[in-house]
C-alpha cells in the first residue's frame, strides 16, 4: 500500500514537472513567435514613409526649397519693385516689358535656364494681367517669390515645380484677374517648368 501510495506521489510529481516544463516551452514558443512577427513587421515597412503633404490654401505660398542668398533677395525685391511698377488702367510700356524679361533672366540661376522667348512670352502676358487688374501688393510679393522658384524650377520635382504654379495662379485670381488674361500667364509658366525639366541634368532625374 505504502508502494502505491509513493508511486502515486512520484506520477503526481512527475505530471506536474511536465506540465511545468510544458507551459514554459510553450511561453518561449509564443514569444519566440511574437519577436519574429515584429522582427518581420519590420522588416517589411518601407524604410521612410514621407509625412503627408497639406494642401496650400489659396494665395498661400509653398515651402522655397532653400534659402535665398543675398544678391538672389535683391534680385527678388527689385521684380516686386517692378511688378508694382504696373499700374492697373495704365497702357503697359515696352520699356516695362524688357524690365520684366530683365528681371526673369537674371533670377534664373540654375545650370537649365528658360529660353528667353519664354521669359519674353510670360513678361508681356504678365504685364497685361497687372494692368488690368489692381493686383494688391502682398500678392505681388507673392508673385515674385514664386516667379523666382518657377525659373528655377529644373531641380526640383515636377510635383513641387507645379505647386508654385498653382501658388501664382492663386494670387493673381485672388486678385481678380479674370481667366482670358490669366491663362497665358498660367501656360507661360507650366511651359517653363516642362522645358526645366527636359534639360534638368542627370543629377537631379
Amino acid at each position: 500500500m505504502k508502494q502505491f501510495i509513493s508511486c502515486i506521489l512520484v506520477l503526481c510529481v512527475t505530471a506536474g514537472n511536465l506540465l511545468a516544463q510544458a507551459q514554459i516551452v510553450k511561453e518561449r514558443a509564443k514569444q519566440q513567435r511574437d519577436a519574429n512577427n515584429q522582427r518581420q513587421g519590420i522588416e517589411s515597412a518601407p524604410p521612410y514613409a514621407p509625412p503627408p503633404v497639406a494642401p496650400q490654401a489659396p494665395g498661400s505660398t509653398p515651402t522655397a526649397p532653400r534659402a535665398l542668398n543675398p544678391a538672389q533677395q535683391q534680385a527678388v525685391d527689385k521684380l516686386q519693385a517692378d511688378l508694382t511698377g504696373i499700374k492697373a488702367g495704365s497702357p503697359v510700356t515696352p520699356e516695362q516689358r524688357l524690365t520684366l524679361q530683365s528681371d526673369f533672366l537674371t533670377l534664373a540661376k540654375g545650370v537649365a535656364k528658360p529660353s528667353k522667348e519664354s521669359l519674353t512670352k510670360l513678361a508681356n502676358d504678365l504685364s497685361t494681367a497687372l494692368a488690368n487688374k489692381n493686383v494688391s501688393s502682398v500678392d505681388r510679393a507673392v508673385l515674385a517669390k514664386t516667379l523666382n522658384v518657377v525659373v528655377n524650377s529644373g531641380n526640383l520635382p515636377v510635383t513641387q515645380a507645379q505647386a508654385f504654379v498653382t501658388t501664382a495662379q492663386n494670387s493673381l485670381k485672388a486678385s481678380g484677374v479674370i481667366e482670358p488674361e490669366l491663362e497665358p500667364v498660367i501656360k507661360n509658366l507650366q511651359a517653363i517648368v516642362a522645358e526645366l525639366q527636359k534639360s534638368k541634368p542627370k543629377l537631379y532625374q
